[in-house]
């Protein structure tokens, strides 16, 4: 059984990566655990010049791990700092993903 030490509405322990300050009066929709974000420089664009380069500029991307409470799903978040899309991915998309990307980068390094 859950030790309760935290706000009333935490119902579980939190994940060993989750660094979120949980507080009672947290909104509904607030409620969740996330980890430390990872921050990383980027140069990106939308794509939707020709040539796509044209649309490139340098950001900052933040990529972090989160889950809803009491939901099963754990996500990947990743997110420009400022505006701009970010993707929101299951752990298990998250993980093809990654796999496909590592592939493609290769394919720029000759392998």
């Amino acid at each position: 059984m859950y030790e309760q030490s935290g706000p009333t509405w935490l119902t579980e322990p939190c994940p060993s990566w989750c660094v979120r300050d949980h507080r009672e009066d947290d909104h509904p929709d607030d409620r969740y655990h996330q980890s430390e974000p990872s921050i990383l420089p980027a140069i990106a664009g939308d794509g939707d010049t020709v040539p796509a380069t044209d649309s490139l500029t340098t950001l900052e991307l933040s990529v972090r791990v989160g889950r809803h409470l009491d939901d099963e799903l754990t996500w990947v978040a990743i997110e420009t700092m400022g505006p701009g899309p970010g993707m929101m991915l299951s752990a298990e998309s998250a993980r093809l993903f990654l796999d496909r990307l590592e592939r493609q980068v290769a394919l720029t390094e000759g392998r």
